[in-house]
């Protein structure tokens, strides 16, 4: 549990929100940052990593120059070479923040998620909010495309709302997926801490800027291909003598979405993650990244081979 008050109030935070693709789910995740009470001094940081004459560049055109008028937005191009560097980009820009929030331009999040991290950020701490799926997401966005911004936030704010029983309708019900499960059982010992390094994760997260700096950011050589380059940015926040920390109430809902290639692609950037790091807990990533992952199975393979090491 992240403690309920601080010696030191929150400086001057960063959102960087990487976009590239369907814009719709953009405009939902600006509205609800647009919502933020209690939130401390902050900028929006949009990095377009879209083709400036691909199709639906107008239709983002417009929609940043709407959301102008209700966020301190500031949009960065993006330099086209993958989430790594895009989410590097953003945070380079990010003028004066003492804090980076990461979010992705297809989460929904309520009004007291930036006050969540505020309250929880820390030297030498990186910072992972609740996650959950919302597997219905494409009837969702379909509801709201024409909804004034006030409408998406109302909408937004309740699905979000971290306190909220889980809804009976299944429209509106929200899953945890195998690596958020894995993060939230190890940080409560529920299931063994085997990778504590394990927790920022780049759809949403928080990070002092300094300790960004320090890191070298996310490493770019992962290119465009789906997968694991925040996990590994985590493993070298953590190397550095950083710790996780867990905040609940900055919880996060994922308008999910298909991605046909996804395993295809994450199995190419987990064997990249184990060349660098060849540790066991890098190495068993494959009993939690994929279809049949889950944090027991996870726990199991690295505690087996570790139990073996010489």
């Amino acid at each position: 549990m992240h403690p309920r008050t601080r010696s030191v109030p929150a400086g001057p935070a960063a959102v960087v929100v990487p976009t590239r693709g369907d814009h719709e789910r953009l405009r939902v995740t600006l509205a609800c940052l647009a919502a933020q009470t209690g939130a401390p001094g902050h900028q929006v940081v949009v990095v377009d990593d879209n083709d400036p004459a691909g199709p639906g560049a107008e239709g983002l055109a417009g929609l940043l120059g709407e959301a102008r008028d209700w966020l301190p937005l500031h949009v960065v191009p993006g330099p086209g070479r993958g989430r790594a560097a895009a989410r590097n980009a953003g945070a380079a820009a990010a003028e004066g923040a003492d804090w980076l929030v990461f979010l992705d331009a297809d989460v929904i999040v309520g009004p007291g998620f930036l006050a969540a991290y505020a309250e929880a950020v820390a030297p030498g701490c990186f910072l992972h909010g609740r996650m959950r799926e919302l597997p219905t997401a494409v009837r969702l966005l379909g509801e709201v495309a024409d909804a004034p911004p006030t409408a998406v936030r109302e909408l937004a704010a309740g699905l979000a709302d971290p306190a909220a029983p889980p809804d009976r309708n299944p429209r509106r019900r929200t899953v945890a997926n195998a690596l958020e499960r894995a993060v939230e059982a190890m940080a409560a010992g529920t299931v063994p801490d085997v990778a504590p390094w394990l927790g920022l994760i780049g759809a949403n997260s928080a990070v002092p800027w300094e300790l960004w700096r320090e890191s070298g950011g996310f490493d770019e050589e992962f290119g465009r291909v789906w997968g694991c380059e925040d996990l590994e940015l985590g493993l070298r926040l953590h190397d550095l003598g950083a710790r996780r920390r867990l905040v609940p109430e900055a919880f996060g809902v994922h308008l999910s979405h298909a991605r046909p290639d996804r395993w295809e692609q994450h199995d190419r950037n987990l064997a990249r993650f184990a060349e660098l790091h060849p540790r066991p807990s890098v190495r068993a990533l494959t009993a939690l990244l994929g279809p049949e992952g889950s944090p027991e199975r996870y726990a199991e393979a690295v505690l087996a081979v570790t139990a073996g090491a010489p």
